[in-house]
């Protein structure tokens, strides 16, 4: 019979760590809710290699008295709470006691750290959960921690760490959300000596400049409302700024960052019939509910949370966010009435301004209609190689979009695109094919083609059949590589946030072979210079954000099935349409180029041909049973 063995501190932390310390995120995440309950206005946060080699969090917070450091980093210490009922009406970030003792097992960690009241500070270091003397340390007020070789001491757990850009970015996110749920502290950022984020605590409006810049505000209203004790503030997009995935999504409760299905599906409820399919609305929401109505304590990582009554949660959440929406019409005239010394000094933006006040006001007779949708820039391009030009003109020209069954083409593609590299075509199918000896009787309902061949009939889709034509010419351009690129006139500027700026960088060459010009362009920003020339007349914004959308799934389009999918789109727009009526020559050349490929399907599943037998014909009529 075995033995039951009780764990040493050094073996249970290590186990502890597993789920409190995932990856480098998980430590900023950890340590600077630290530094945020213990009453820091500023933050600095230091990383170097994606967070592997070194993490180094500071703030000026209320910091740590000397006795007390080595309780820091014993496991199940914390100043947060003392007693059962706490948990019952927890109000800070951090409360399980477990932060410091499992980052201290899987790092080398130095804590420096001086009360105000203290004359000097004190250092204490750790080493894989053995932990040194305390000395003297002269130091300013508040407190330092530095991680140092994460996973040093196991090897399983760093291999299973990303690239030092993904970890990075994760962190740059992790950032991000910290600087939009608290806009009252000061943060800084920096990655290998670089700055990335720096918020000057001083709203919440210069916290969303700072993450998404200065468009994200002028595109959203800005809501501070209350219904049934819970309070709403925070930004949500207007029906038109949309994006391509999730990830412009934060919810925070009572201060912390949140996933949560009740509030998420409210938003999106509220937002269902603004939305086009593979669109997420913008927004940042900062909602408060008591505390003794929600359990924060559902696992250690503290994303999701538990409520009293999740009935109401939603109905709140929901009705506010769909009056905000519903009183779009009238409210896009409302100018944000903030102080002065409340704008930002460097923008003179204007915003709409949502509160308790108005917000039932602006409900009028547009609630049952969906919103115009985003007009975007047509992009020219030159008949050569960019060239430097003092030109001013302007060279775009907005363009409504127009809703059309265009626009949902790109489910079906997916699925077609997929099937294409799994399936063979049949039998039956193979069999399908045009002899020199068949007989034209004619086109029916200018749409079909119908011919005669022995005791059979064939109907072909003229639309479906030219459509498959040029889809597979310009699929096999790009399987060869051969795709004419077009210069831009002007370089097209995608920006993007962390999450989506780490996914492209690994499909730049790809895109580049694809024949898509494309490269870094300073923070978060691309710059696209060539286009093949099927995308001249495409809006770069939605192909990209077609990419982007696979961030939130495993991947599984790649880059290439996206261009055969925008190709689909360009061979569905340039090819016969239904009702067009062609001539003897037209009709002659089709069917050539179709002669061995009726039992092909267009690029939407549809099929180019169906064969009728005389046998079939027959049964119709009853001839034959």
């Amino acid at each position: 019979m075995s033995k039951i063995n009780l764990l040493s501190s050094q073996v249970f932390n290590r186990i502890a760590a597993g789920e409190v310390v995932e990856r480098p995120f998980s430590v900023v995440k950890e340590l600077v809710e630290n530094s945020i309950d213990a009453g820091a206005t500023s933050i600095g946060i230091d990383i170097i290699d994606g967070g592997i080699s070194s993490i180094t969090i500071t703030d000026n917070g209320s910091g740590i008295e000397k006795s007390e450091l080595k309780k820091a980093l014993m496991p199940h210490a914390t100043s947060k709470i003392s007693k059962v009922s706490d948990l019952d009406n927890i109000t800070s970030l951090g409360f399980r006691g477990e932060a410091l003792a499992s980052i201290a097992s899987v790092s080398k960690i130095n804590i420096i750290s001086k009360p105000k009241e203290q004359e000097f500070g004190a250092k204490i270091s750790a080493v894989g959960g053995v932990i040194d003397e305390i000395v003297d340390y002269s130091t300013v007020d508040g407190t330092t921690i530095e991680v140092k070789n994460l996973f040093f001491n196991t090897p399983v757990r760093e291999k299973f760490l990303k690239s030092e850009r993904s970890e990075e970015s994760e962190i740059s996110s992790t950032v991000a959300r910290f600087i939009l749920c608290n806009p009252q502290i000061a943060f800084k950022y920096t990655a290998n000596g670089k700055i990335i984020y720096q918020s000057f605590g001083d709203g919440f409006e210069s916290a969303l400049v700072c993450v998404y810049g200065v468009e994200a505000v002028k595109e959203s209203f800005f809501v501070d409302t209350q219904k049934n004790g819970i309070i709403i503030k925070g930004y949500l997009g207007k029906h038109h700024y949309t994006k391509g995935n999730r990830s412009y999504q934060s919810v925070f409760l009572n201060g912390r960052y949140i996933l949560n299905q009740t509030i998420s599906s409210a938003i999106a409820n509220a937002y269902s019939s603004y939305m086009m399919k593979r669109q997420y609305p913008f927004y940042v929401l900062s909602i408060t509910i008591p505390s003794e109505i929600v359990d924060v304590n559902v696992h250690p990582n503290k994303l999701d949370v538990r409520f009293v009554n999740n009935q109401v949660v939603y109905g709140t959440v929901y009705s506010i966010v769909s009056k905000v929406l519903d009183g779009t019409s009238e409210a896009l005239n409302i100018v944000s009435n903030k102080n002065a010394k409340n704008q930002l000094n460097t923008n003179n933006i204007q915003h709409d301004y949502i509160t308790h006040n108005n917000i039932d006001k602006h409900i009028d007779t547009f609630k049952n209609e969906v919103s115009e949708f985003k007009s975007f820039p047509k992009l020219k391009f030159c008949d050569s190689s960019p060239s430097i030009s003092n030109k001013t003109e302007s060279i775009v020209n907005n363009v409504d979009i127009k809703e059309s069954n265009i626009n949902d083409i790109f489910a079906e593609n997916k699925a077609f695109l997929e099937s294409l590299e799994k399936k063979k075509v049949t039998a039956q199918q193979e069999a399908i094919k045009l002899d020199k000896s068949l007989k034209f009787i004619g086109q029916a309902l200018n749409t079909f083609l119908i011919f005669e061949d022995g005791l059979d009939l064939y109907f072909i889709d003229q639309h479906a059949a030219h459509e498959r034509i040029l889809f597979d010419k310009l699929n096999q351009a790009i399987d060869s590589q051969q795709l004419i690129t077009q210069p831009l006139l002007l370089p097209f500027i995608l920006n993007v946030n962390n999450k989506e700026f780490e996914f492209l960088t690994t499909k730049i060459d790809t895109l580049c072979q694809m024949g898509i010009e494309i490269s870094e362009f300073g923070k978060n920003a691309f710059k696209i210079s060539a286009v093949p020339s099927f995308l001249t007349e495409m809006n770069l914004d939605d192909f990209f954000n077609d990419i982007l959308s696979e961030i939130d799934t495993l991947k599984s389009l790649t880059v290439k099935d996206l261009l055969k999918d925008k190709l689909a789109q360009k061979a569905c727009k340039s090819a016969i349409k239904s009702g067009d009526k062609l001539s003897d020559k037209e009709i002659e050349i089709l069917t050539e180029k179709l002669k061995d490929n009726l039992g092909l399907k267009c690029p939407h599943g549809r099929p180019v041909a169906i064969k009728i037998t005389r046998t079939e014909i027959d049964k119709w009529f009853k001839r034959i049973i």
